[in-house]
């Protein structure tokens, strides 16, 4: 994707924040310029329910508060020690009196942090909760979209299909910011595979991709929204709302015409006896087995098992981390009672919703650019260049004042 103005009017929305600061008595008090004018950040948990942590500080720091972006103290030199809890406050080589909370902010672009060696960029915020570490890494989006894209897409994309990818990861990434902005975190490391910096140097395909569209951001009604893709959707796409039982604005579901058209060769079929079925969902027997199926898509969005006068209720993702998903393939499938073992067919690969990649592939190949190819996906939706998440509150309210 070259021009994306080209296929869409795209707008660029910069950042406007003023800069932070108090003073007290006519004199300026010291406050935490990474406040100051940021792009789109987003607060990572890297580490939680720890005794203590081994924290290297490489370069220049800055120490603050983070409830009231006071600054604490400051190093020129790099640091690295163990910080645990304390009753009188965090130690990190020595007590910073007073303070179960901080953060961390690299002086300068040279300086970074490790975490139980592990290196990030960005800021690192400590929480004593009861004597356990919580650790957070406000990092800007673009770089998290780096590492946790390059584990996701080791292989190398057409860079059409790649751009459409990386946009709709970054569409994710805001909502998940912007519906709760001041929350201490916004996704946990572990369940996103965010692995720091290191791996933002290892997948130059995915690198190009975020660079080509830094900043661009899918948007329904006025708000970026919850997205996700499926490796091959089979012929039809659900939207987001139905199949997570969210309570969420987000953009209908498709027709896949090139998933559709070659549905058959992406079958599969696996069985399992009752008991093994029982066991694998938690239960001692099986009783009645039921599927819940969005009657527009076809999707199965969760399943109900019945063991005598108990029930056991799965969405679809806890049903295929059950199962497993190299057997239970998408959420397009259908079952059968054989004898004492339950019949899965289904078709295709995911979890059926957003951004086919299998669709996506075929229309590039036809010569389709990423713009084409997400308003395909995602209708009624408009792409913009979005700098800053709070810029987004004051343009659906501009929007919603018209």
């Amino acid at each position: 994707m070259k021009k994306v103005t080209a296929y869409l009017a795209v707008s660029l929305i910069a950042c406007t924040m003023n800069p932070l600061s108090l003073s007290a008595g006519g004199v300026t008090i010291p406050t935490d310029t990474s406040q100051n004018a940021k792009p789109a950040t987003i607060k990572v948990l890297i580490s939680k329910q720890n005794d203590k942590i081994l924290l290297e500080a490489k370069g220049k720091y800055h120490i603050y508060n983070p409830l009231d972006g006071l600054l604490l103290t400051s190093g020129v030199m790099t640091k690295k020690q163990s910080i645990y809890s304390s009753d009188n406050g965090l130690v990190w080589g020595e007590l910073i009196p007073g303070m179960h909370q901080i953060r961390i902010v690299p002086a300068n672009a040279q300086s970074t942090l490790l975490v139980n060696g592990i290196e990030y960029r960005g800021c690192v915020e400590i929480y004593d909760f009861k004597g356990k570490l919580n650790v957070v890494n406000e990092v800007d989006i673009e770089r998290y979209l780096k590492s946790v894209m390059t584990a996701q897409f080791p292989s190398e994309m057409d860079e059409e299909v790649m751009d459409a990818i990386a946009i709709t990861a970054r569409t994710n990434a805001y909502y998940l910011v912007n519906r709760k902005q001041t929350a201490y975190w916004h996704v946990d490391a572990a369940e996103v595979g965010y692995q720091g910096y290191a791996l933002t140097l290892q997948n130059l395909h995915v690198d190009r991709a975020i660079n080509n569209t830094r900043h661009m951001v899918m948007t329904y009604a006025g708000e970026p929204f919850p997205t996700s893709w499926t490796k091959n959707s089979a012929g039809k796409t659900a939207d987001f709302a139905t199949v997570a039982r969210k309570n969420v604005k987000t953009p209908p579901g498709v027709e896949a015409e090139f998933a559709a058209h070659e549905r058959e060769q992406h079958a599969w079929t696996f069985s399992l006896s009752k008991q093994d079925l029982a066991k694998a969902l938690g239960a001692v027997k099986v009783s009645e087995f039921d599927l819940y199926k969005d009657a527009k898509s076809q999707k199965i969005y969760g399943a109900r098992l019945k063991e005598g006068d108990k029930m056991h209720q799965f969405d679809f993702t806890k049903l295929q981390t059950a199962l497993g998903a190299a057997r239970l393939k998408s959420n397009d499938f259908t079952i059968e009672a054989v004898g004492d073992k339950i019949l899965f067919k289904g078709f295709g690969e995911g979890n059926g919703v957003g951004l086919c990649l299998f669709s996506a592939n075929a229309m590039a190949d036809k010569g389709e650019k990423a713009p084409k190819i997400l308003t395909s996906f995602f209708p009624e939706t408009q792409l913009e260049k979005i700098r800053c998440i709070n810029e987004i509150d004051k343009k659906t309210l501009s929007s919603d004042t018209k």
